[in-house]
């Protein structure tokens, strides 16, 4: 990650592309979701995003019940509610994947300069077709973030909402970034590719930000009543979200004087 973040970056992304496209495919999510979508549509149908509308591409290619019933990350719903009603000038989600964050918050946030990287194609063109489609043009879609564009291009009261695969631990560094003191960030956090991350990152911050967390859990299909048009056997699978275990998300605030 810091010898060749770009190139890393782009491999891990392209590698977990093609793992979950496979899976979605092998596991027959994929089919249940464009059942779903036949039956129910491509809008977004519940949580802080709902009305956001998916393109036909995505929805070919992608499982997208989570997303339609508003159980993806769900955890983060409070955290995204308090982040629409500030009042940030810019916004950089960090591994856009599909869009899912970079557009829900556009159409939230229309005052809100939002950027978007990725480092894999497929995400950045699936994150340009579902900006286009609904019509958030203050959303820029961009590859590489890395702590020299952060420095010379991201203003104070920024808010960065971050999932990179690990780079965390070298992207949130306040020798590298010193603009990081004037902004808040929704970090997740990915303890395999970089262990320890987490207390790294508390350690960083301690003196500069007040910390909160949130841990990412299976969800409970019944808590999700537009899952009772698909199949019983399969709603637990449609909405799991893959993690292999429970993973924490951090939200690191500016301290108040």
């Amino acid at each position: 990650m810091r010898v060749a973040p770009k190139l890393t970056l782009e491999l891990l992304s392209a590698r977990s592309q093609k793992f979950i496209i496979e899976r979605e495919r092998s596991t027959g999510r994929l089919a249940a979701s464009q059942k779903f979508v036949a039956e129910h549509g491509r809008t977004v149908l519940a949580g802080p995003f709902a009305g956001m509308v998916y393109p036909e591409a995505t929805a070919q290619e992608r499982n997208l019940i989570h997303r339609l019933t508003g159980s993806y990350e769900s955890e983060l719903h409070p955290w995204i509610e308090e982040i629409a009603a500030s009042d940030y000038g810019m916004l950089l989600d960090i591994g856009t994947a599909d869009g899912f964050y970079a557009v829900g918050f556009a159409r939230l946030m229309p005052d809100t300069r939002v950027i978007g990287f990725d480092t894999d194609r497929w995400a950045r063109q699936a994150t340009q077709n579902l900006v286009d489609l609904n019509e958030t043009h203050n959303v820029d879609v961009e590859s590489m973030c890395d702590p020299a564009w952060i420095n010379r291009n991201v203003t104070p009261n920024s808010l960065i909402f971050s999932d990179c695969e690990g780079y965390e631990a070298v992207l949130f560094d306040l020798d590298l970034c010193p603009i990081l003191r004037e902004c808040d960030m929704v970090i997740e956090l990915h303890e395999r590719p970089a262990p320890g991350v987490e207390q790294l990152l508390r350690g960083r911050f301690k003196d500069t930000h007040d910390c909160r967390l949130v841990t990412y859990m299976d969800h409970d299909p019944a808590l999700f009543p537009q899952l009772a048009s698909v199949e019983e056997s399969m709603r637990e699978l449609v909405i799991s979200e893959g993690r292999g275990g429970p993973q924490n998300v951090i939200f690191l605030t500016r301290k108040t004087v």
